[in-house]
């Protein structure tokens, strides 16, 4: 570390005959140009709002310079700031230069003068930063959630603005999925009758996905496709009458394996590999159209298809390799510890691939249920992945979102947790991202808002993504950032009393989901307190508020920490003093909402803070809402568990307030958003017609006399 810093200062004392430069206008010199150094300096001003921040041509009119020095002591990615007349960056690479120069004018961005700068050396923590982002077209799940996002994804416009939010947050990696990638990028040379393109068409395809590959690498973002495996293009299955389930969708069941597909696959992947030379990765997914093989059956196949396919192409990629997600031969997610080794056999011999990476859904669909792992796909991990330790390969967690989209999220040490809990020596960073959203076009926001302070999805989670991001590239990032980052969006000076604030209302995403266990993307979605739960009289499921019913038997996912409802009934006195009560969970919900509706006052300001300050309002009623279900439950579970006579009094208060505060929350979420939000388990999803459940449950409370058994696949 002294070393590095004495490479800084010699390099700024040679250079310390610094001219006086016009006042307020600060000179950068770039030593030596990059991709990386050229974005920063060429967009300061538009990511940053700097004006002042020039560069120039001659090092004696510098008041920043910036290196790149492969042989420094620095990891890849990695930049040092050192100097105080003059500052001094040093990148490991291009894109810690790139890191850098972002570093120091935000710094600036935040009010600090040249010499107030902070000196550091900054090694990341994780080298792979990856964001999830399903493309809209041949997705993996359908529905007008998705699709709507299609004009919107194909505009690079939409694609720079969403780069440029990777590289200010520091995610390395751009994952881009759906089930057949392949026709819309290439018409492959052995198969010509596969593709549904034009060659205008295909040209101006080429164009598209060349662009978005050029943008990312000048922001130091690696780009992956991500793919479902057994799937070929529509045009393919009908002119060799194969593969039926591609002509009509559908993403589960059996398998059509023959030669023909396997020859097919081998071609696109060399092919893509070929035409896309700023193509990073390429990932796979022992999955949902391979129905009817054995885990043996489905890794042979991956061999034989897509690493072969990879040994052919022109040159190395990288390659994430999805974790088996069933350990049979359903589509259904199992897990076992055959497979695991059967897997972990192919992981430990590979070479084809230049960097190869296996992630895991931690803790299912619901990454942000607990700090702690619970379960994966399929229910829960042996140590098989890790032990011994690989050389091969690292493991990455997914960290799916599934629980908030049209609300806010901030919680730094939610994150700190994780990291300090499971990220080991065999990891090497996490994918960010959701399954049954997609961060585009804004279709929540209400069309009759005037001057509406940001234009796509992406933007009303900025704070999620800052979190993630810096927290990732850098563990030791303090809150004080964040705080500084909600000071500057909102021209405000409590950004620090903003975020506790913040961190308490978004605790209830943690604590909720933690109790109400959920595996997979619909068996919960936590910000609308909806759940797929059985429909007695149609006989099938649908997202819907949770009832008691629904909330009194449910298993609870951390079990560590919460013990369910009717448990607790059972056995109220147990000698457990780390489990949370659901009494206890009730109580902290209340503090927290209390403490939140307390503070809220003190953030009135522009348009672009009241909309996000009015989702922390939300949460706070919501928590208040949680609340009384569990007690309302835990009433309603002495007469079904204990067969005690129902408390009709006591019962009735909780479910008032809880019908009262839903129509609290129901009036703050339409302050600013569309009173039906598309959810793809519930096209009409609208917090009005849950009063009407609501109102229903609590008129035949009586006649509710048990509690659902839970089928969690």
């Amino acid at each position: 570390m002294k070393n590095l810093f004495s490479i800084c200062l010699i390099t700024w004392s040679l250079c310390a005959c610094s001219v006086k430069t016009e006042k307020g206008l600060i000179n950068i010199f770039i030593e030596k140009t990059t991709p990386q150094t050229e974005f920063a300096v060429n967009n300061i001003e538009s990511l940053y709002g700097l004006k002042n921040i020039k560069q120039v041509k001659e090092l004696e009119a510098a008041d920043i310079i910036v290196k790149v020095d492969t042989s420094s002591q620095l990891k890849p990615e990695g930049y040092s700031i050192s100097g105080k007349d003059r500052i001094v960056i040093t990148g490991k690479d291009g894109t810690g230069a790139m890191y850098g120069i972002l570093d120091v004018a935000e710094q600036i961005s935040f009010g600090k003068k040249p010499d107030e700068i902070e000196e550091k050396v900054v090694i990341p923590y994780q080298r792979n930063r990856f964001i999830k982002f399903n493309l809209p077209w041949n997705s993996y799940r359908n529905g007008e959630a998705l699709s709507l996002h299609m004009e919107t994804c194909r505009d690079t416009v939409f694609w720079h603005d969403f780069l440029d939010m990777m590289a200010m947050n520091r995610f390395n990696v751009l994952s881009l999925w759906n089930l057949h990638p392949f026709e819309d990028m290439i018409k492959p040379e052995k198969y010509p009758e596969a593709s549904s393109l034009s060659d205008e068409e295909l040209a101006e395809r080429k164009k598209f996905y060349t662009t978005i590959f050029r943008m990312a690498k000048e922001r130091g973002v690696q780009t992956y496709i991500v793919n479902w495996n057994i799937f070929v293009s529509k045009k393919f299955a009908e002119a060799h009458n194969i593969a039926d389930y591609n002509k009509t969708g559908g993403f589960w069941g059996d398998a059509d394996n023959s030669e023909l597909i396997e020859d097919y696959t081998r071609e696109c992947i060399r092919q893509l590999i070929n035409d896309y030379p700023d193509l990073t990765g390429l990932g796979i997914t022992l999955g949902e159209r391979m129905g009817g093989m054995t885990s043996t059956e489905r890794r042979d196949w991956i061999n034989r298809t897509v690493i072969k396919g990879m040994s052919m192409a022109d040159r190395k990629v990288k390659l994430l390799y999805r974790a088996p997600l069933s350990a049979g031969k359903t589509s259904h997610g199992t897990t076992d510890k055959t497979t695991e080794m059967v897997t972990r056999e192919v992981l430990d011999t590979l070479t084809i691939p230049e960097e190869t990476m296996i992630s895991f859904k931690y803790n299912w669909s619901h990454g942000h249920s607990s700090d702690k792992l619970f379960i994966v796909h399929g229910g829960k991990l042996t140590d098989t992945y890790w032990n011994p330790a690989p050389h091969n390969y690292s493991v990455l967690w997914t960290i799916r979102n599934e629980d908030f989209f049209t609300h806010r999220w901030a919680k730094p040490d939610f994150v700190r947790n994780f990291l300090k809990n499971n990220m080991k020596r065999y990891t090497s960073g996490c994918i960010i991202g959701s399954e049954c959203y997609l961060p585009a076009k804004d279709y929540f926001t209400k069309s009759d808002i005037i001057n509406k302070p940001f234009k796509y999805a992406f933007e009303r989670q900025w704070l999620w993504y800052s979190i993630w991001g810096r927290l990732l590239y850098d563990d030791k990032t303090e809150d004080k950032l964040f705080a500084d980052q909600l000071n500057r969006k909102f021209d405000i000076k409590n950004g620090e009393k903003l975020l506790e604030t913040w961190k308490l209302a978004s605790d209830y995403y943690h604590r909720f989901a933690s109790f109400y266990m959920g595996t997979w993307d619909a068996t919960i979605y936590s910000e609308a307190f909806t759940a797929l739960l059985p429909d007695k009289v149609a006989n099938t499921r649908k997202a819907n508020i949770i009832t008691m019913a629904g909330m009194g038997n449910r298993p609870v996912l951390d079990t560590t920490k919460y013990i369910n409802i009717q448990d607790y009934v059972l056995n109220p006195d147990r000698d457990t003093e780390q489990i949370v009560s659901p009494v206890e969970l009730a109580n902290i919900m209340y503090k927290n909402a209390e403490k939140v509706l307390e503070a809220i006052p003190e953030f009135d300001g522009n348009q672009a803070l009241n909309m996000e300050v009015t989702d922390l309002e939300l949460l706070a009623y919501l928590q208040k809402f949680f609340a009384e279900r569990i007690l309302a439950t835990l009433v309603l579970a002495d007469k079904i568990v204990l067969k005690k006579e129902l408390d009709k009094e006591r019962i009735d208060k909780h479910l008032k307030l809880s019908i009262d505060y839903w129509k609290k929350i129901t009036e703050l979420k339409g302050k600013y958003n569309k009173k039906v939000v598309l959810y793809l388990f519930n096209a009409d999803l609208d917090y009005n017609n849950y009063l009407e459940v609501l109102a229903e449950e609590r008129k035949n409370v009586d006649g509710i006399d048990t509690f659902y058994e839970h089928d969690l696949r």
